[in-house]
């Protein structure tokens, strides 16, 4: 009997660690797997649009794979390239502001104690120092992707492989976990619900929105000449995700530098600069998210701003760049199922 025992354990030790090795196999990956899992969920309205066309999922699914190529992977790589660039100058530039002053032909007594105050030890030390760590960062990336583009090169191709079916056969897949789960229990279905309200949420709602106020920030600094518009609309795009700061903690100084700079060497057209830079990312900058927001996500996904604070914070030391998404979903789908296993249980 004892024998009979042993042998019906052998097929599940044997089968969970095939699991184990399984996953050491594909962790490697993973981030690329979740890329294209992303970018699938995110291209996949123009997916269906293009299988109406062609009638062929194949040749649909190659199409917007090349679509993706052609619109996120060729201009992320050229941002990259531009960003470690206007990080440097960006650097000096500041280097060279700390050493000759804030505002150039200091008249006034106000504009001689704000370049004396951004001269001073402790308020230099510090901008120099924020300002060296961040063109590091960025450097240090930018060096990296440079480095990896052998192990870059094999990520790429399982993001378009994996992609390419994703797109194909991700919706009979997803149908055929919502069926199995159904017959097993009743609360994944809710779960699963949730799940799909939770990625648009965030995908639209959230980084498709911040993406979209860091292009028109970026645009708004090239037309009214403030140096490294991509650096700042990246940055922008960053605060945008962080509804208790937003982008003005980077387009509301600059303005007031614009300002103040015309006031100070009584320059009208700086002046009007400063002004015009204001409003202008008052409007399409600062107010973009309150119009497209309830168009984009509705009242269905909306997802705690507490939870998507906490979760981009701590996403980020845990898990990097990605965890900007990977934070706020993790922390989002924890708390929906609490909410049904727990919450439910009381009542």
């Amino acid at each position: 009997m004892k024998i009979i025992t042993y042998k019906s354990y052998v097929p599940i030790v044997l089968f969970a660690l095939l699991i184990v090795l399984s996953f050491f196999i594909i962790k490697p990956l993973l981030i690329a797997l979740f890329i294209a899992a992303l970018l699938a969920y995110a291209f996949y309205p123009v997916y269906h649009f293009v299988l109406k066309k062609t009638g062929k999922p194949t040749l649909s699914s190659f199409l917007v794979c090349f679509l993706v190529l052609l619109i996120v992977i060729i201009p992320a790589g050229l941002l990259i390239k531009v960003l470690i660039q206007e990080s440097y100058v960006l650097y000096l530039l500041v280097k060279q502001k700390l050493a000759v002053g804030l505002f150039h032909n200091c008249v006034t007594d106000l504009c001689v104690a704000i370049s004396e105050l951004s001269q001073s030890g402790v308020v230099s030390s510090q901008l120099k120092e924020i300002t060296k760590s961040a063109t590091e960062f960025i450097i240090g990336k930018g060096s990296d992707f440079l480095v990896n583009i052998p192990r870059l090169a094999i990520n790429l191709f399982v993001v378009f492989f994996t992609l390419f079916f994703f797109l194909k056969d991700g919706e009979s897949l997803l149908n055929r976990l919502h069926d199995y789960f159904q017959l097993r229990h009743k609360n994944y279905v809710l779960i699963l619900g949730r799940v799909k309200e939770i990625i648009h949420g965030i995908v639209y709602g959230f980084l498709l929105i911040a993406l979209i106020q860091g292009i028109f920030g970026a645009l708004g600094f090239f037309l009214f000449g403030i140096s490294s518009p991509l650096f700042w609309g990246l940055v922008m795009s960053f605060f945008a995700l962080i509804p208790a700061i937003g982008t003005g903690v980077i387009w509301v100084p600059a303005s007031l530098i614009l300002l103040l700079d015309g006031v100070f060497q009584n320059s009208t057209p700086l002046i009007l600069k400063g002004i015009g830079l204001f409003v202008y990312s008052f409007i399409f900058v600062g107010s973009i998210d309150n119009i497209l927001r309830p168009k984009l996500i509705g009242d269905k996904a909306k997802v705690n701003v507490a939870i998507i604070m906490l979760g981009i914070f701590g996403g980020i030391l845990l898990f990097g760049p990605l965890g900007v998404i990977l934070g706020p979903l993790v922390l989002s789908l924890t708390t929906e199922i609490m909410k049904v296993y727990l919450v439910k249980k009381k009542h």
